[in-house]
């Protein structure tokens, strides 16, 4: 996205992407500057304490901000919904409000600000926003604005709304919430250490906060702890002056949520409908005369009605939603617009029925479905409805249930929707409803569709394979008038996939004149285990259309065996091997030695359990060494289960773990010309690491490591190794001396033992 701010503006659409242009700011009116860029950077009263929602009130506010009511309440729930990675709800806000100052200007941003710095002179591909590309003569305030709200997202931005839905508070504060929120998650390696450069990041899309300090300094006097300091203005709505109405656009439906728009009745500041257009290429563009907003088919719709502009023809301009207004926008010098709820525009005398086709569909096997709703004003019975594949009508009724139908005309209950399936060939055909009048008007059209509908299927499930935790399945299909259509696999009544055809069938390709070559499908099912009844289908037909098989996927507790249970110094080791029934994957397997429980995941290599279970692979042995006291020890392993079953003891053993005090010896103390040399071994028989020996020369101790080699001392202990050794030659304080050695406990419970003295 792009972005303007209060001291520059926005380029054009040719350079929208790749630059930013700069430029002095008039006096009045104050320009408006809105985010552009790729929308797939992402898709009650207040009371004075407590704000919307969940985020409260500075009671009294002190930061001098002020901010509509409506447009309050949809920033406090859009940034409760999204606040995440450490940004608090109320921070969010103030950071969703902080942009709003410079996009839409004034004290109190208005939700129905129109970009009015949109000229020529910043860009050539402007001149499409005004009506018929004429930037002068008797049309100009029929203009396009693109930026449009209190954040003023602009059409370049390919956001996936309106201009209604930029001025609807709740619209646009959820996109505001969820793009600011995104950059802050994602914010670079560099920012995410400094929360105001963090801030400025995710302010990235509007180019005054972004560049500038300015929405820092909104954001500060916003945020007061959890509280926001701001006041609010219960004039302004969450709609800000626009009117939701009800319309009929000839050539697009009837019965269509549509909006009017009026400058002169927008809430909050007004500061950008000042100034007036001097006809030149420069300086501030039209303030648009009032017009509807219509969205229908992925289109936006703007209508000006003769009677608003004073015009001598009504003006529609019309684009895809989210494509740029510069670039796509349509003109038109008719207004074929209904204003239903006002009965303003070309309404014409009578009431005809009203309605939509709101969809038309492959029904099945040679079958239309069409859905929608029809309402006559002149009776509150449900109407005759005529569908026509091409030229062939069937008549139905519009009687079904449509609360949201029944809310928009209240008074005439909700039994006004049709669903209906009708037959047809295979082929494409035009499908077209009619709402049939009942007095006093005249039959309409609802809409028409291009519906290709298909023929009987015809296949066969070949394989129905049971295995761990799934079904594997394969066979062909072949839809009349629809090569591409998948097969539609049910397990137990409920559909479990749409497997595409994809796989060479040569056979069925020479004996059905309907299938191609690649006919064939195949896939694995994820299912419980258990009996399970699998159908196949295609083309909309019944879900056992083409045949079931019942097939058993294996179930139950896991099964396995502890294999082996050896004790060693401080530690057991335990082998085995575990699998569940229910899947191939590993399994968990926890061991307890006494007390304690070890948590293991059975995924070793184990050939001989594959060969014996090969449905399940070699991956399910486990081993590990644990550690044990000293002493006997119960050790057991319990298999953990999947889905169906209950945990199952693999197996219990008994064993003896080495342990208690240090062993060893003083084995020689020698009087030499050098020192006093003393020499022996010492083992801990809680562990097998070398440990501590004191050896005490008179009154002087000296701390030694028994961790030299003595190939006898591992003969005779093979447990622990060769490396307990320890010798050295020590100061000789003279005369008659005592030699002391003692080894240290290391591990277990024990306590120090004397291995010898000697006198000298």
């Amino acid at each position: 996205m792009r972005a303007a701010g209060p001291d520059a503006v926005k380029v054009g659409a040719a350079r929208a992407e790749k630059e930013r242009v700069r430029r002095p700011v008039p006096t009045r009116p104050r320009p408006l500057r809105r985010p552009r860029g790729l929308f797939g950077l992402l898709l009650g009263a207040l009371v004075a304490v407590v704000a919307t929602a969940c985020i409260p009130l500075v009671d009294p506010p002190t930061s001098g901000k002020k901010f509509g009511q409506g447009p309050l309440a949809a920033v406090s729930d859009a940034a409760e919904a999204k606040a995440s990675c450490g940004l608090t709800a109320t921070q969010l806000a103030a950071m969703m409000i902080a942009p709003t100052y410079s996009e839409a200007g004034g004290p109190v941003p208005s939700p129905m600000a129109l970009s009015r710095w949109d000229n020529v002179s910043v860009s050539s591909a402007n001149a499409n926003l005004f009506a018929f590309g004429r930037t002068s003569g008797p049309y100009v305030n029929a203009f396009f604005s693109p930026g449009v709200g209190m954040w003023q997202f602009d059409s370049a931005g390919g956001w996936p709304f309106s201009a209604a839905g930029a001025i609807d508070s709740v619209t646009a504060a959820n996109q505001a919430a969820t793009t600011i929120a995104y950059r802050w998650c994602n914010a670079p390696p560099s920012r995410q250490g400094d929360a105001a450069a963090r801030r400025k990041y995710a302010w990235g899309p509007w180019y005054g906060c972004s560049t500038g300090t300015g929405c820092e300094a909104v954001y500060a006097s916003l945020l007061s702890g959890d509280r926001l300091n701001t006041a609010f203005d219960s004039s302004v709505t969450r709609y800000g002056g626009m009117q939701p109405r009800t319309c009929r656009l000839e050539g697009v439906g009837d019965g269509l949520r549509c909006w009017f728009v009026n400058p002169a009745l927008a809430e909050g500041s007004k500061g950008w409908t000042g100034g007036s257009y001097n006809g030149t290429g420069s300086g501030v563009t039209p303030l648009p005369k009032p017009f509807y907003i219509v969205e229908a088919g992925g289109r936006e719709y703007r209508v000006w009605l003769q009677h608003d502009t004073g015009y001598d023809i009504g003006i529609t301009a019309s684009k895809p939603v989210t494509a740029n207004a510069r670039t796509s926008v349509t003109w038109q010098g008719t207004a074929a617009l209904c204003d239903v709820t006002a009965q303003r525009g070309q309404c014409g005398g009578g009431a005809d029925p009203v309605g939509f086709l709101d969809a038309a569909t492959p029904g099945g096997p040679e079958k239309v479905r069409v859905q929608g709703w029809a309402i006559d004003k002149d009776t509150t019975s449900p109407i005759a409805v005529h569908v026509y594949v091409d030229s062939v009508g069937t008549p139905i009724t519009a009687n079904t249930s449509r609360p949201d139908v029944g809310a928009a005309y209240p008074g005439f209950g909700d039994r006004h929707g049709y669903d209906a399936t009708v037959p047809a060939s295979v082929g494409p055909h035009r499908v077209c409803t009619y709402g049939i009048n009942v007095r006093g008007g005249a039959n309409q059209l609802l809409g028409c569709a291009t519906v290709s509908v298909t023929g009987q299927p015809a296949g066969s499930l070949d394989v129905v394979r049971p295995g761990p935790g799934r079904i594997t399945v394969a066979g062909w299909v072949t839809v009349p008038g629809d090569g591409e259509a998948p097969a539609v696999v049910s397990v137990d009544g409920v559909e479990a996939a749409r497997l595409a055809t994809a796989v060479n069938r040569p056979d069925v390709a020479t004996s059905v004149p309907s299938a191609g070559p690649t006919s064939g499908f195949s896939g694995v099912l994820k299912v419980a285990g258990g009996r399970h009844e699998v159908c196949l289908t295609a083309g909309g037909a019944a879900p056992d259309r083409l045949g079931c098989r019942t097939v058993t996927v294996p179930t139950g507790p896991p099964y396995g065996a502890l294999d082996a249970v050896a004790a060693g110094p401080g530690t057991v080791q335990v082998a085995g091997w575990a699998i569940d029934p229910d899947t191939d994957r590993p399994i968990q397997v926890h061991v307890y030695v006494g007390g304690a429980g070890t948590a293991l995941v059975a995924d070793g290599e184990r050939s001989d359990v594959a060969r014996v279970y090969p449905e399940y692979g070699s991956g399910h042995g486990f081993s590990a060494s644990l550690s044990a006291p000293a002493g006997t020890n119960d050790v057991c392993a319990y298999a953990i289960n999947v889905a169906a079953g209950t945990n199952v003891r693999l197996g219990c053993r008994t064993v003896d773990v080495p342990g208690g005090s240090p062993i060893g010896s003083l084995d020689t103390v020698t009087r030499t010309a050098s020192g006093i040399q003393v020499a022996g071994w010492a083992i801990d028989p809680d562990t097998t690491a070398p440990i501590p020996v004191h050896v005490y020369v008179g009154a002087a101790g000296h701390v030694l490591q028994a961790g030299g080699p003595r190939a006898d001392v591992g003969a005779a202990y093979p447990l622990y190794g060769p490396g307990h050794g320890f010798s050295a030659t020590l100061p000789d304080p003279g005369g008659r001396v005592t030699v002391c050695a003692y080894g240290i406990e290391a591990a277990g419970g024990g306590a120090n033992r004397l291995l010898g003295c000697r006198s000298l």
